[in-house]
């Protein structure tokens, strides 16, 4: 798969942004991950590719079940590349960066 990688930052932010319980958040990228070059947008969400067909996510979620937004997160990552893209995406690995609990 050869995207560029903020061309694939969008599509994984606009595919999360009606994914229920991924929290849409500006935070900055910190730690061993920001050291590798894995990259944080202005949506919260850190994308990295980790092969040419597996897509490694980091978000922060807001206090539902983890299964279920791992899920839909995965489903609606896949669907999206291959919609936007035409390239079968066959794993994306989901990491839970927070929980933000609401007020």
């Amino acid at each position: 798969m050869d995207i560029a990688p903020d061309v694939l930052d969008t599509i994984v932010a606009l595919a999360l942004k009606d994914v229920e319980g991924v929290a849409v958040v500006g935070q900055t990228s910190t730690g061993i991950l920001s050291f590798f070059g894995s990259k944080q947008d202005q949506k919260g969400v850190r994308v990295s590719q980790v092969t040419s067909d597996t897509i490694d996510v980091s978000v922060s979620i807001t206090g539902f079940s983890l299964d279920k937004i791992a899920a839909d997160a995965r489903k609606a990552i896949a669907d999206a590349i291959l919609a936007q893209t035409g390239y079968t995406v066959n794993r994306v690995d989901i990491h839970v960066d927070g929980i933000l609990f609401q007020d």
